[in-house]
């Protein structure tokens, strides 16, 4: 103040009792604004007040006139409050006059605003408690599993992008097609991951389009390679239509078409059918018929039972099979295939034709063999008859000739008329029981068909084969 002259002072005195009296003037028309404004109200009907709640808090809280439980800063609270306190002020007398100073106080209580800004700022630092050994390890347990599945998804995702490219595509069982033809329809191609390949393949298409194919399935070996494995659909029988013939694979599907009749496959008998387009299925009017198809030609396989000729499913009750155009295989009912078979199998090969001369025609019933274990063959009444050798008669060393005389009683006449050869009899379907009943084991009986020597049906038993049946147990 000593630095300012009389003159400066006498106006700042001025101005301060200048900005009292304006200060004062405001408070005055305020009170009078105040009056009127309530005189106004008098002869205005107020609305129902509510009857106020008991507790001031609440109804502190209800009305919204209260800043102390909002959730406000502790800074924002303090300039409210200073707000309200300079509205408030009132004039003082100071040395040099009497006025309201509110500048002062708008600069005293920004800087206490700031400092309470900066203590809420302010971040308490404490001491921490040592942690526990179970804390540690566990955390040393959380810390690795991070590790371990972030190596994991940064391998798979390297193995998916960058690394493993499909270098060669092996085909593995495949017959009957080119490579590319398999490939085409597998949706597997180079330079792609072997693992996607493996993945998105397509084997069901390389079935669908391909009937000589009866499965596909596509993987994969590290690191290059994409590997298809091929189940050929091997032709088992064949139905004629028309002049052409159907080869049809063992599950039903027509594998193909040949103008001359087939070799290696039996004639499937049956009814009528649909679908005779080549890679569709055959839809028979009895549904059990594709499982049919495909039990027989496994047990067939199964067993070594090759030479089938014909195979009837006419009657899914009275199903038979010729074999080799000699037997007829009388299955019957579509049930113990694999039993009945295997039974029919070891009675052909073991007593009816062991040394497999071709010679054995007739009936044999295995139908109810899995149920009362026998088993039934009737020889054929007449035989075809052979057709007669082409080749010259063996001289002997006596200078005669060997003749065997099958049409008369099977003699062995050698040097004409000496050394006479006759096993009771022997004259192609007449009679041979070589003089007894053929019996391997206790209880059984196997005449051939002859009892005493006299046409009849020939019964198995348990112990015909000498090893309990064709399963060690069932009879025949």
């Amino acid at each position: 103040m000593s630095d300012i002259s009389s003159k400066e002072k006498r106006e700042l005195a001025k101005q301060r009792r200048e900005a009292a009296k304006q200060a004062q003037k405001y408070h005055k028309e305020q009170k009078k604004r105040a009056k009127k404004s309530s005189d106004a109200t008098q002869h205005v009907k107020l609305p129902k007040r509510k009857k106020p709640s008991g507790s001031k808090i609440e109804e502190a809280v209800n009305s919204g006139r209260t800043t102390k439980f909002e959730k406000i800063s502790r800074e924002e609270k303090f300039r409210r409050e200073s707000e309200e306190r300079i509205r408030n002020l009132k004039p003082h007398d100071f040395e040099d006059g009497y006025y309201i100073d509110e500048y002062s106080e708008k600069k005293r209580s920004e800087r206490r605003a700031k400092v309470i800004r900066k203590q809420e700022q302010e971040v308490i630092r404490r001491n921490k408690k040592p942690i526990t050994q179970k804390q540690a390890r566990n955390r040393r347990i959380i810390i690795a599993t991070a590790i371990l599945l972030t190596v994991l998804v940064v391998g798979a995702v390297l193995s998916l992008t960058v690394l493993f490219k499909t270098e060669k595509i092996d085909i593995e069982g495949d017959e009957y097609y080119y490579e590319d033809q398999i490939i085409a329809f597998s949706n597997v191609s180079l330079q792609q991951n072997i693992f996607l390949a493996a993945i998105g393949g397509t084997p069901q298409e390389i079935v669908k389009n391909l009937p000589y194919v009866e499965d596909a399935k596509i993987g994969f070996a590290v690191p290059d390679t994409v590997t298809i494995k091929i189940t050929n659909a091997l032709p088992s029988y064949y139905v004629k239509d028309g002049d052409k013939y159907l080869i049809i694979s063992s599950k039903g599907r027509v594998l193909d078409t040949e103008t001359e009749e087939p070799e290696n496959a039996a004639e499937l008998i049956c009814n009528d059918y649909k679908n005779k387009e080549i890679g569709s299925y055959i839809e028979f009017e009895d549904k059990s018929v594709p499982d049919i198809l495909e039990s027989v030609a496994n047990s067939l396989k199964a067993n070594g039972l090759d030479n089938i000729k014909a195979f009837d499913v006419t009657d899914t009750s009275a199903i038979t099979i010729d074999y080799a155009g000699k037997i007829k295989i009388n299955i019957g009912v579509a049930e113990d295939i694999d039993y009945k078979i295997k039974t029919a199998a070891a009675i052909i090969t073991q007593k009816l034709d062991p040394n497999n001369t071709g010679q054995v025609y007739g009936t044999l019933d295995v139908s109810t063999s899995s149920k009362n274990k026998m088993s039934h063959f009737k020889p054929a009444e007449t035989t075809p008859a052979t057709e007669p050798s082409t080749t010259a008669p063996a001289q002997d060393t006596n200078g005669g000739t060997t003749d065997w005389n099958a049409n008369a009683d099977n003699s062995y006449d050698a040097n004409a008329g000496a050394n006479n050869y006759d096993a009771n009899t022997y004259d192609n379907g007449a009679v041979y029981d070589n003089g007894a009943s053929y019996n391997n084991n206790a209880g059984g009986v196997y005449d051939n068909g002859y009892a005493n020597n006299t046409a009849g049906n020939g019964n198995y038993y348990a112990g015909d084969l000498g090893g309990g049946g064709a399963d060690g147990a069932a009879p025949y």
